[in-house]
């Protein structure tokens, strides 16, 4: 099928320039992160390039490298890292309100989250829903759990909400 390399390329695209931003506005003072939803150990590089003590952990682990972790009982302690990224993982949890009390629990200084930006992306997409996302994390949601982020944009011509909170 012709559209599968388009989407994996347009995929890609998008992790590199949100890969840059994140890098870009992440407090370099903390040295501990975990990436939840890690899959492929992509950011991990990058990270760790940049003096960052790296954890990755998904619920489906591909690689050896990465903890086989459900976002919504997480095995590490409260507080165990400095960061907890959390990207475009949401949207895929059953419970996202269970998942983002996790992601407080164990982070001791910073919560960076970015979702896809539903009331837009779904249009953009001529109202076909991406099969995988159980629900529509909005902005809104994010604030009443985590309070008001100290950092927030929409990217991506507006198609992902990306939020940093410190804590």
């Amino acid at each position: 099928m012709v559209l599968k390399p388009i989407k994996k390329l347009i995929y890609n695209a998008i992790r590199v320039y949100r890969c840059k931003y994140i890098l870009k506005n992440m407090n370099k003072e903390y040295k501990s992160i975990l990436d939840i939803g890690a899959s492929d150990l992509y950011f991990c590089s990058k990270l760790k390039k940049k003096g960052f003590d790296y954890t990755a952990a998904d619920i489906e682990p591909k690689l050896k490298e990465i903890k086989k972790e459900n976002i919504e009982k997480l095995s590490f302690k409260d507080k165990s890292f400095d960061v907890v990224m959390c990207l475009e993982v949401l949207e895929h949890t059953e419970n996202p309100l269970k998942a983002i009390d996790e992601l407080k629990r164990v982070a001791k200084k910073q919560i960076i989250i970015s979702v896809p930006y539903e009331p837009f992306f779904t249009l953009f997409r001529f109202f076909i829903w991406e099969k995988e996302h159980l629900w529509a994390i909005t902005p809104k949601l994010l604030e009443k759990k985590l309070g008001k982020p100290s950092f927030h944009k929409k990217l991506f011509f507006r198609r992902y909400y990306f939020a940093i909170w410190n804590l």
